[in-house]
């Protein structure tokens, strides 16, 4: 900062305040030497003690392990020795009832093969006793189909006979009647196959005529010759909902079987019915129906069952059904 100072011949003094910067450099020189060297004999130390640790630990460790593998060993040894004892004394068991259940086995073996001895002895009794009942039995029925079916066999052997002759003949002329015979019993058959197939056919329309002319009287049967009027009920349901939103909805369900009709009229024509409560003895139809159907569903006597029961039970009310 600067001061003004008046010319005096005496001289004088005057007061400055401010501030003044002088640039000071201190050169500081600190002796370390001890402090490297206490560090030094520091780190030594360490170095030392994390040796001395590390060794320790080594030896710990080699220790546990020697000791940990002293006592597994001793562990298993003993383990195996009763293991093996328990088997030894279960094999002795096991022997023991192996040569009492042998000797069993044994007994039964010949048992069996003095029963088997035995049941064939009886065998070939009975066979020997029945044998000649079977064989007379056998004739005698070969005896009884052959009369049964006499003409069958004698057709058979007949047949036979002609075609060891047709085949056993060297003349020429046996051939042309042989073909001749075949002619004929070839176009015989087809007749009849002919005229077998043309009987059922005839049957079978008989049969169609007889159904369609007893259809015919019941549809007339059933049927009036004349004209009525008459009015014609169809199920239909209407329902009205309010949401909690007090939003109504209606919707109309009408029968499948027959043309829809207009909904909207419908349900124009519905809601400008007078409805009132229902009377005491449609109530009382309505209920035993309900109560019939909802036996019906729920008839097991489990506990969820008979709750879900109650609760549709309690659900009917009749003071908020109405009809027209």
């Amino acid at each position: 900062g600067s001061v003004s100072y008046p010319a005096s011949q005496h001289g004088g003094s005057v007061s400055y305040s401010g501030t003044a910067h002088e640039n000071v450099t201190v050169n500081i020189d600190v002796e370390t030497t001890p402090f490297d060297r206490s560090i030094d004999n520091c780190n030594s130390n360490v170095s030392l003690l994390t040796g001395a640790v590390v060794a320790t630990e080594a030896a710990q460790i080699a220790s546990i392990d020697n000791n940990a593998k002293k006592i597994g060993q001793t562990i298993i040894d003993g383990f195996f020795k009763t293991i093996r004892s328990e088997i030894s004394q279960q094999i002795m068991e096991l022997t023991t009832k192996l040569d009492a259940t042998l000797m069993h086995l044994h007994e039964l073996a010949k048992r069996c093969v003095g029963k088997q001895k035995q049941m064939e002895t009886d065998y070939n009794r009975i066979t020997s006793r029945y044998l000649n009942i079977f064989e007379d039995l056998n004739n005698e029925l070969e005896n009884r189909i052959f009369e049964l079916d006499k003409p069958a066999f004698v057709f058979k052997r007949e047949s036979d006979n002609h075609t060891n002759r047709a085949l056993g003949s060297d003349l020429a002329s046996t051939v042309s009647v042989f073909g001749k015979e075949g002619s004929e019993l070839q176009a015989r058959i087809s007749a009849s196959i002919a005229k077998k197939r043309a009987l059922d056919t005839i049957g079978k329309a008989n049969i169609f005529l007889l159904k369609q002319k007893k259809l015919d009287e019941t549809i007339n049967q059933s049927m009036l010759n004349e004209t009525v009027t008459a009015v014609l009920y169809l199920p239909v349901c209407f329902i009205e909902t309010q949401s909690e939103e007090s939003q109504i909805d209606r919707r109309l369900f009408q029968s499948g079987s027959l043309s829809k009709m207009q909904e909207n009229e419908l349900m124009a024509d519905f809601q400008a019915q007078h409805w009132s409560i229902i009377s005491g003895e449609s109530k009382a139809q309505i209920g035993r129906y309900f109560n019939a159907e909802l036996n019906r569903h729920f008839s097991s006597a489990d506990t969820h069952s008979n709750r879900v029961k109650e609760n549709i039970a309690s659900m009917l009310n009749f003071n908020h059904i109405k009809s027209i």
